[in-house]
């Protein structure tokens, strides 16, 4: 089976922060035995969600830009497909997770598609 990454932004982009995804919909892909984790606001998920690491892997980033933290992941965690889902800068959200996904050379998802079923 095919093993993808998913990075999710918290910000507008996760039920807990005003977003559209709910926590419920992820763990689907974590029961096919994708890698999910936060690429975001990851002090609010570790705060506001219990059991917060049953579900995500991996929480950052911390001190450095996301782009840099998406490389860093993309290095040293194998995966067939690596996908940021968040916002688009001023189109859905404060953050460009777009251009951090671009920059990194991750596939990008918007929470608007992904909430509609875009995997």
């Amino acid at each position: 089976a095919k093993v993808k990454i998913y990075a999710f932004d918290v910000d507008h982009t996760l039920e807990i922060s005003s977003g559209p995804i709910t926590l419920e919909s992820l763990v689907p892909l974590r029961k096919e035995g994708h890698i999910l984790g936060i690429c975001g606001n990851w002090a609010a998920v570790a705060q506001c969600v219990i059991g917060w690491h049953n579900l995500f892997s991996f929480i950052g980033p911390m001190e450095i830009p996301k782009a840099l933290f998406l490389n860093q992941i993309k290095t040293f965690i194998r995966a067939d497909e690596y996908v940021m889902v968040g916002n688009i800068l001023n189109v859905s959200g404060a953050s460009d997770d777009k251009g951090a996904a671009e920059q990194a050379g991750w596939r990008f998802i918007s929470e608007i598609s992904f909430a509609h079923g875009e995997r």
